[in-house]
This record gives structure tokens, C-alpha cells and sequence, in this order.
């Protein structure tokens, strides 16, 4: 009963270790999400650089 008992322990301390915080989760998608959006201004910007606007379509 006691090494049943500590066995379960052991695995509950084990299971909780392996998940990570919430501040830890929380860094990583604002880091993802960051890196998402520095890749879509990069991509706008280097759309914009290549789209040519005739001077007609600027006076409108």
C-alpha cells in the first residue's frame, strides 16, 4: 500500500514538472505571434515595393 501510494507520487510530481507555466506559455506565443507578424509586414512591404501605381491611379 505505501510503495502504491509513492509511486503515485512520483508520478504526479513527474507529470506536474513536465508542463510548462503560464508566463512560459505566454512568452512563447507572443514571440510566435511577433515573428508572424515581422513575416506579413515583410511581405506587404516588399509587395508594395514591386506593385507599380500609374500616375492616373495616384490622383484619384
Amino acid at each position: 500500500m505505501f510503495r502504491t501510494g509513492l509511486l503515485s507520487l512520483y508520478i504526479l510530481v513527474g507529470a506536474c514538472a513536465e508542463k510548462p507555466d503560464f508566463d512560459t506559455r505566454y512568452e512563447e506565443a507572443a514571440k510566435d505571434i511577433s515573428e508572424r507578424a515581422e513575416a506579413i509586414d515583410a511581405e506587404l512591404a516588399a509587395e508594395e515595393e514591386t506593385r507599380e501605381i500609374e500616375p492616373s491611379e495616384q490622383d484619384k
